[in-house]
């Protein structure tokens, strides 16, 4: 659609070497160095969340590379001329995993902290980190001329998918396990 197009140009017109770079680190950011920089940090304080985490990661990757090549949508750059290519990031646009991934940290990122502590400052900047990530890496993708919008919404609505799907599987699982820890006492 053409204001999908029109979201793209208007950003780039303020596109400099240093805005450039600094949305190159944000999508760095909030696909796998963040997802790295979380696991290790999950692992040394709940392994158990960690691998859930991990597993959800790397089957919405898996997940997003199949519906990439299903849907085949090329990036906004390839059929608008007028949309720069601002990295050398090449392949198919729909869904966009860099929203998928950083909508999981964040989502993930808040889940543990709220069941890590009750301090109400920790959640409220759990919260807003959260929030930063997710809105600078889609404005990163959008910034560079990888994506269209519709390409970020699809890309968060999947990512939110796998982490409900992936925490209630977490909780349910523990229940399950402390059921059966009670029983044998």
């Amino acid at each position: 659609m053409q204001f999908e197009v029109n979201i793209i140009v208007g950003l780039q017109t303020v596109a400099s070497d240093g805005l450039t770079n600094f949305f190159k680190a944000m999508s760095w950011l909030g696909s796998y160095v963040g997802f790295v920089v979380m696991f290790i940090v999950m692992f040394f304080l709940s392994r158990r969340l960690a691998y859930v985490f991990g597993g959800c990661f790397f089957g919405g990757v898996v997940g997003n590379y199949i519906l990439k090549h299903l849907i085949d949508r090329p990036r906004p750059f390839v059929n608008n001329p007028e949309i720069l290519n601002l990295t050398n990031t090449l392949g198919e646009s729909m869904p966009s995993s860099h929203a998928m991934c950083s909508i999981m940290i964040a989502i993930f990122l808040c889940y543990f902290v709220f069941k890590l502590t009750q301090k109400d400052w920790a959640r409220i900047m759990a919260i807003i980190m959260s929030i930063i990530l997710v809105v600078l890496t889609c404005l990163s993708r959008l910034y560079l001329g990888m994506h269209y919008l519709s390409d970020l919404v699809v890309g968060l609505v999947i990512g939110t998918i796998i982490s409900f799907l992936g925490i209630y599987f977490y909780q349910k699982k523990g229940k399950n396990a402390r059921v059966l820890f009670q029983k044998r006492k």
